[in-house]
């Protein structure tokens, strides 16, 4: 009798606990999301960040401030890591509207991003390009990267720093400073300096 009574309460306790994770689990954001702000800097402000080799000189090139819904993360461990250890797939505009999103695939692999798209997609392929990116996320302190650590796919977030080159010893990591452009070169290095979830 005492097992069945084990048994009864710890299916009751599971029971309470996925209908309070379905109550807290939120809808993803749909609603349109305006497109990031960046103010270019004339005179980039120089810092260092400690990496596990050695320190690396960043140079502040614009403030950025973005808001969007991360599409896909990804955490590496390469060279780069010792001072980016995540990239986030971002995605603003009309993007997150169910009826466009449901056509889209995101997804990323060796610091790049790649979305493809079906026939019936209500958007074509450049509008999702100029409205969505591959971030690499420098934090400047141990709480901005607990905090990108804790971020998840869906999430409807702000993030708030600058745009970055990164100099290290064998050459220069540079951000874009466009939402237009494709390809190599066209991700966004990110200084993070504040994390915001969006309820």
């Amino acid at each position: 009798m005492i097992k069945l009574e084990k048994i009864l309460i710890a299916c009751i306790i599971i029971i309470v606990f996925l209908i309070g994770k379905s109550i807290l689990t939120q809808e993803p954001y749909q609603g349109n999301i305006a497109d990031p702000i960046q103010i270019n800097i004339t005179n980039p402000e120089v810092v260092y960040i400690e990496g596990d080799d050695s320190d690396f000189k960043i140079e502040l090139l614009a403030e950025y401030s973005i808001e969007a819904v991360i599409k896909s993360k990804k955490q590496y461990s390469d060279y780069s890591s010792q001072i980016a250890e995540y990239d986030l797939a971002l995605a603003w505009g009309d993007l997150n509207q169910s009826e466009i999103d449901e056509h889209i695939k995101y997804s990323q692999r060796g610091r790049w991003y790649y979305f493809n798209w079906d026939s019936n997609s209500l958007v074509s392929g450049t509008y999702i390009a100029e409205h969505s990116s591959n971030v690499h996320l420098i934090s400047e302190n141990n709480r901005v990267l607990e905090e990108i650590k804790k971020l998840d796919v869906n999430d409807h977030i702000r993030l708030v720093g600058y745009l970055v080159d990164v100099y290290f010893e064998n050459g220069t990591w540079e951000s874009s400073l466009t939402r237009n452009d494709t390809g190599d070169g066209a991700c966004e290095l990110m200084y993070v300096t504040e994390v915001i979830i969006i309820e």
